[in-house]
């Protein structure tokens, strides 16, 4: 088992017992070149704080076995998108191949973001699946297609 995923579990067990560590920041590496490609994301490490897995775990229901598989899934998108929010020109929006139930499991990313003392990153802000009618179909007809995966 890697330190991520040693992470991950260290962090649920602890947000279970009632000691919730929320500031933890944890390293899934260098961001991935694609996205420094196709959405101009700096060659930063990419991050995901406890608070979210936190969060992801509990309130959006995604399991230990699919958060400590993050650094493979962000590395094999399915598409890429901009944010839909004018306002987070700093975002893009990841559709993975994974799923919740029937729901398109997706992961907003925010590049350049400082934490603390511990510097500047790109971090993952949330993983959850995406309900209701297909997300791609409804951001490509918005235009906020940056890449697909052509197979």
């Amino acid at each position: 088992m890697n330190n991520f995923s040693n992470l991950v579990d260290a962090l649920i067990k602890d947000e279970m017992e009632g000691t919730p560590r929320h500031e933890l920041v944890l390293f899934l590496g260098k961001t991935p070149e694609l996205l420094q490609a196709v959405a101009g994301f700096p060659d930063y490490d990419l991050v995901i704080t406890g608070k979210v897995i936190g969060k992801v775990c509990f309130d959006h229901g995604i399991g230990p076995s699919l958060l400590k598989r993050l650094p493979d899934i962000i590395n094999s998108p399915k598409s890429i998108f901009r944010s839909a929010n004018q306002h987070q020109t700093d975002s893009v929006i990841v559709l993975t191949y994974e799923l919740k139930g029937l729901a398109p499991i997706i992961m907003p990313i925010r590049h350049s973001q400082s934490i603390g003392r511990n510097g500047v990153f790109n971090i993952i802000t949330s993983v959850y699946g995406k309900e209701g009618p297909d997300p791609e179909v409804k951001w490509q007809k918005q235009g906020l297609q940056l890449w697909t995966n052509p197979i």
